[in-house]
């Protein structure tokens, strides 16, 4: 992962959606300048979870290229948290395509399909079979099961992410957290601050200078919002330093439909 599909990966969106409980829009921005969108629609039940999110990207230099994309992820709800079934990306940068079409049950990755395939394999750390154990993909991500609600244990997690191609871990610990009043259209109540560390596990060129740059990161937050009625925790707000200045994804709409 590099700072492209890292942006692209907290961004999709400012599309029609469909009905769901809840819908939340982003803003992100480079160097304080907004390079791109993206909403989520979330469907949380008692047994199952769908989120739906579309996006947009502006390019920005060599650090992030014009795309737009879909994705969609689908899994089960447990008392233990969510149970990923499937995850799929349609997307588009700088007019190449990319997909991403991943199957999976108990945890496990049982069937992927991507598009175009890596290259330089021979300079990648080979993604095993145990590598897709235990793992959830990166749009489930964004929705952290919390019985505890705003307390600092919940940031005290690591989340094991494959997406298709990368293998790595978020390293979460608790920083901080404060009352946000969003008005009308935004979310307003108790959000949880947690620093990340990006932790590249298998798919990665161990070489590569951004993966370097990015594993030794330490300015990264991820913002978390209560999720109305759900002992769950939803992506409200993150942010990295970049070496041409902070990258930050915000939300600017968060509203309940049913």
């Amino acid at each position: 992962m590099h700072l492209k599909s890292l942006a692209a990966a907290l961004c999709f969106v400012a599309m029609p959606v469909e009905a769901s409980s809840l819908y939340v829009k982003y803003d992100i921005s480079l160097t304080g300048l907004k390079i791109g969108e993206g909403a989520l629609s979330i469907d949380l039940q008692d047994q199952s979870y769908k989120i739906h999110g579309q996006g947009k990207m502006a390019a920005f230099g060599n650090f992030v290229s014009d795309g737009s994309g879909n994705v969609l992820a689908t899994g089960s709800v447990s008392p233990q948290g969510l149970s990923p079934a499937s995850f799929s990306m349609e997307a588009e940068e700088d007019g190449k395509p990319n997909t991403v079409s991943l199957s999976m049950a108990n945890g496990a990755v049982t069937g992927t399909k991507i598009h175009p395939a890596q290259d330089r394999m021979n300079e990648r750390i080979k993604v095993t079979e145990t590598h897709k154990r235990g793992v959830i993909d990166p749009l489930t991500a964004v929705l952290f099961p919390a019985p505890k609600g705003l307390h600092p244990d919940s940031c005290k997690r690591t989340i094991p992410i494959y997406d298709g191609r990368d293998r790595y871990d978020l390293v979460l610990d608790y920083k901080t957290k404060y009352q946000k009043r969003g008005g009308r259209k935004g979310y307003s109540g108790g959000v949880l601050t947690c620093s990340a560390r990006y932790k590249a596990i298998a798919g990665h060129r161990p070489n590569r200078r951004t993966i370097q740059q990015l594993e030794a990161n330490t300015s990264m937050e991820i913002h978390l919002a209560e999720v109305p009625g759900k002992p769950y925790l939803l992506l409200y707000r993150a942010s990295l330093m970049t070496p041409v200045g902070p990258l930050n994804i915000q939300n600017v709409r968060f509203k309940k439909l049913n």
